[in-house]
C-alpha cells in the first residue's frame, strides 16, 4: 500500500507522464497481483475499466517476463503492444507495473525514455516504503531495577485456586 507521502509523489509522477506527450491518454500503476494503485487520465475513465486494465497489464507483464526467462533472455524492460489506433506500453517498477495507453501519434522514443525514468522514480519511492523499520534496541533491565510483581502473582494464584475450587464443586452436581 502506498503511504500518503508516497501517494502524492506517485500522483505527481503519473501527472508528469501524461502531460509529457499529448497522445498519452491513460497512465496506470498496478501491483503485480493486478491491483490498481493509482492512475491518471486525460478523459473520464470508468474506474472498473481502469481496474481491469491494471490487472490485465500486470498479468501480461508477468506472462511476458516468464516467457523471456524460459528462453534465457535478460530482465524484461518494456512491453509495447501496437494496435491500429494506438499503443499500450507496460514497464516494471519493482513490485509494480506502469501502463501507458496512447494514440498512434505518440513519440515512441520519448515515451519509452519518460517511462523508464518514471519507473525508476516509482521503484525508488516504493523501495523506501517497503524497507522494514528495525525494532528499537531493547536493553535488559538490571535486576535491582526490575519491578516487583510478587503481589500481582499472589492475587492471580488465589483467583486460579478459587476457580478450581468452584469447578470441582460444579463437577459434584
Amino acid at each position: 500500500m502506498i503511504c500518503l507521502y508516497g501517494a502524492d509523489q506517485i500522483n505527481t509522477i503519473l501527472h508528469e507522464i501524461i502531460t509529457s506527450d499529448a497522445n498519452i491518454n491513460h497512465v496506470i500503476l498496478a501491483d503485480k497481483t493486478g491491483l490498481t494503485l493509482a492512475y491518471s487520465s486525460r478523459f473520464a475513465f470508468d474506474e472498473f475499466e481502469t481496474e481491469a486494465l491494471g490487472a490485465i497489464a500486470s498479468a501480461v507483464y508477468l506472462a511476458s517476463e516468464q516467457q523471456g526467462q524460459n528462453v534465457g533472455l535478460a530482465e524484461l524492460d518494456i512491453i509495447i503492444s501496437e494496435f491500429q489506433d494506438g499503443l499500450i506500453l507496460v514497464a516494471s517498477c519493482g513490485s509494480t507495473v506502469l501502463c501507458l495507453i496512447t494514440d498512434t501519434g505518440v513519440a515512441l522514443g520519448m515515451v519509452r525514455r519518460t517511462m523508464k525514468i518514471a519507473a525508476e522514480k516509482v521503484r525508488n519511492i516504493l523501495d523506501v516504503e517497503a524497507k522494514p523499520v528495525p525494532p528499537p534496541e531493547v536493553q535488559p533491565i538490571p535486576a535491582a531495577q526490575q519491578p516487583v510483581v510478587v503481589e500481582e502473582k499472589k492475587v492471580q494464584d488465589e483467583f486460579i485456586s478459587d476457580l478450581e475450587l468452584a469447578l470441582r464443586e460444579l463437577e459434584q452436581f
